[in-house]
């Protein structure tokens, strides 16, 4: 047992400290763990209403990174704020009216973006520069029309390794050809060739800093020679896939992680990532992405509803849509993992908590025909719930005890009207940990701190040590778990989404100063721009 003592911000013993210089917190039989960091969110937007990206603290997170998948806010031209809107609406399907009303903008640099953002923080806030804003700053109106010529791929080049000095701590791309902008237009990151893509991640390599964060396709192993080619390329760690199991594919976790195990013993670092919460998405045949591999269902929920009705009904196209689901090049797509979450019609009620296999037996269908005519029936107001990842315990285990997983992938501040996935962290700790097993809390803390910490340069952040940053996850060990998904109405506009609250979790302190306690927030603003290591040595080469 021991005292932390704070002073400034920074942890200043751990020891039995003699006197009382301020506020004590009694945190008798609690953890103290540091603060946990969040390194998978799209909380580019958010952040600029919400200091707290909530519920990120609820859940022990003291720092997040934005940018990821190639998405991000800058750099930016006047003018063209509305091309990268129009990636973060339709790929991480965020709602327009809100980023239109509650996006302050202003900035161009990477650097005043970062600026924006100084001392009115709850949390602490890093970011890449994304490739999708790279794009359009080079190339305006083409960059989701066609390659990058030689001049713009050195252009863009060059708007890396500013933004890397003005702070980013690393850079990021999608190159995943599902991912589609509003209009039909593919994500402008999708277009580039490897020419491109190495050439912007060699920006980093010659300053020797920062992270690559990367989404390079579905979630087989034909792309991870990439990321071989890259680490050893650049000499920089990587970020790459979400790694878990999948019940369509279920020896495929095992393949991804033998596929980087090589590259590791080499000495590089292409880690790839995980969530601990089984994947689920809500959805209705109004906003649905999950068939968007398929090509004609993707074009269906691109065109308006009542032309997407009638196309539903019809038998011709319906085999379409059938034989689609069916194809061996394609992930395999079950029905029995689609279930009804919420009927519009009162006399649907039977079916509510049905799998759609189950319920196309209870209507003597086929389960398509059941799937779409019950949609149908409910003006595609029926809430459906697609299960599809996480659900094999012993093979969760396996990936979250691989040394080559980072804990982390809880798309904050996206598809905020589809799920919530912010209690990973306190899911890891009171699922996988206590009542599973599958590792020491020590190491599961370490897990959520100091090895994230480390792959993105966060200097003096992720340990309970003297003279790092204090920023503390305060938690009950015995209870400590993700809460309820609720529905709240507190995005710009009025507009609605879910947020999960978190059980368990007694303080969370940023940089010195408690920002939630017994279930609130208290409105102190501590947190800080978190700028990597290419921003340190310009500053100091300059002072």
């Amino acid at each position: 047992m021991a005292d932390v003592a704070i002073k400034d911000g920074k942890i200043a013993e751990i020891e039995r400290v003699q006197g009382n210089g301020g506020r004590t917190i009694d945190v008798h039989g609690l953890v103290v763990a540091p603060g946990f960091i969040d390194h998978h969110t799209y909380m580019d937007a958010q952040i600029q209403w919400d200091p707290y990206g909530t519920a990120e603290p609820q859940h022990g997170i003291t720092s997040i990174v934005m940018g990821n998948d190639g998405l991000a806010l800058a750099p930016v031209k006047s003018g063209d704020e509305h091309e990268l809107v129009t990636s973060f609406v339709r790929f991480e399907a965020m709602p327009r009216h809100a980023l239109e009303k509650g996006i302050p903008w202003g900035w161009h640099s990477y650097r005043d973006y970062l600026d924006s953002l100084e001392g009115r923080l709850g949390i602490n806030v890093g970011g890449l520069v994304g490739h999708v804003p790279l794009r359009h700053f080079v190339m305006g109106q083409e960059a989701a029309d066609r390659p990058a010529k030689p001049a713009e791929i050195q252009g863009m080049k060059q708007l890396v390794a500013q933004a890397m000095e003005d702070g980013a701590l690393g850079f990021s791309t999608n190159r995943n050809e599902r991912q589609m902008r509003e209009g039909e237009r593919p994500i402008p990151s999708g277009l580039a060739d490897d020419e491109e893509f190495f050439t912007l991640c060699d920006a980093l390599g010659e300053l020797n800093a920062g992270v690559i964060q990367s989404h390079l396709g579905q979630y087989t192993i034909k792309h991870f020679d990439t990321y071989d080619r890259l680490v050893r390329r650049t000499g920089r760690p990587s970020v790459g896939q979400p790694v878990v199991h999948r019940a369509e594919a279920p020896e495929r976790w095992k393949q991804q992680l033998d596929a980087v195990a090589p590259t590791f013993r080499d000495g590089y670092l292409p880690y790839l990532r995980t969530n601990t919460i089984p994947t689920f998405r809500h959805f209705t045949l109004k906003n649905a992405q999950v068939f968007d591999e398929f090509k004609t269902w993707k074009n269906l929920m691109f065109t308006d509803e009542e032309p997407r009705k009638r196309a539903f009904a019809d038998r011709q196209i319906r085999h379409r849509l059938r034989e689609e689901l069916k194809d061996p090049r394609q992930t395999d797509f079950r029905w029995d993992l689609v279930t009804v979450e919420k009927v519009a019609n009162p006399q649907n009620h039977k079916y509510a908590g049905k799998s759609v296999d189950e319920v196309a037996k209870m209507r003597s269908q086929d389960p398509l025909d059941a799937f779409l005519d019950l949609a149908l029936e409910e003006d595609l107001e029926t809430t459906f719930v697609n299960y599809t990842t996480g659900g094999d315990a012993k093979a969760m285990a396996e990936i979250l005890r691989s040394p080559y997983i980072l804990v982390g992938n809880s798309n904050a501040g996206a598809k905020v009207q589809l799920g919530a996935e912010n209690g990973y962290c306190t899911t890891f700790l009171g699922l996988w940990v206590r009542e599973k097993g599958v590792m020491s809390l020590e190491q599961a803390i370490h897990k959520l701190t100091f090895m994230v910490a480390s792959v993105y340069g966060l200097e003096g952040r992720g340990l309970l040590r003297p003279g790092y940053a204090a920023d503390l996850a305060i938690f009950d060990a015995a209870t400590v778990n993700a809460g309820e998904v609720e529905w709240l109405h507190d995005f710009p506009a009025n507009t609605k989404r879910l947020i999960q609250r978190s059980v368990g979790m007694h303080y969370v302190v940023v940089n010195g100063r408690v920002i939630y306690e017994d279930g609130r927030l208290t409105g102190e603003l501590p947190g800080q721009v978190l700028r990597g290591a290419a921003y340190r040595a310009s500053e100091a080469a300059s002072a």
